[in-house]
């Protein structure tokens, strides 16, 4: 039920968000498709911090509202697990973890520098199970030149799996920065 719940909670949420775009972009413009390595931290875990790379895609459709998918990949160190079960042995592969997904992104454009806001939904390999996952960030894009920009986003992830009595939620936090090429 929970995770029912949750997909229905992120249909919501995602319809709301296209809506609002809706009375904002009234110029179209170009579409841009923009690719962005990058590189962050990510709390897999909770309790620690991993380094983790990727690649994001944008896709602006006009000024204001954009879609974009993303792969990233983690390593959780799982020190804090380990030591809670005092050294029992851990699911094969568990301490990688590889997230991907889509995004809608609202835009607020203001010049060279654009604030945005994203929504997520995708899945999470983690602990040896995929997972749904979905996320709200806040990001900013800063116009470098024509071609390249510089981003940074804060993204908060729920991971949820598992049935009835065997579901659990997770959230994670990522921060990451990335240079955009225009392509």
């Amino acid at each position: 039920m929970n995770g029912r719940r949750n997909l229905k909670l992120c249909v919501v949420l995602a319809m709301m968000f296209l809506g609002m775009n809706a009375s904002f972009s009234q110029t179209p413009s170009a579409a841009v498709h923009e690719i962005a390595p990058y590189i962050g931290f990510y709390a897999p875990d909770r309790f620690e911090t991993s380094f983790n790379v990727g690649l994001r895609y944008f896709y602006s459709i006009d000024r204001r509202f954009g879609v974009g998918a993303v792969l990233g990949f983690a390593r959780a160190q799982q020190e804090f697990l380990k030591r809670q079960l005092d050294g029992a042995a851990l699911v094969a592969g568990s301490d990688r973890v590889v997230f991907h997904g889509a995004r809608a992104v609202q835009y607020f454009p203001s010049g060279k520098v654009e604030p945005y806001l994203a929504f997520h939904l995708g899945l999470t390999r983690f602990y040896g199970e995929n997972s749904l996952t979905y996320g709200f960030g806040a990001g900013t894009k800063v116009a470098i030149n024509q071609k390249i920009s510089f981003r940074y986003e804060f993204f908060n992830y729920i991971f949820s799996n598992g049935r009835d009595a065997a579901a659990w939620t997770n959230k994670n936090i990522e921060v990451a920065f990335m240079l955009g090429y225009r392509l």
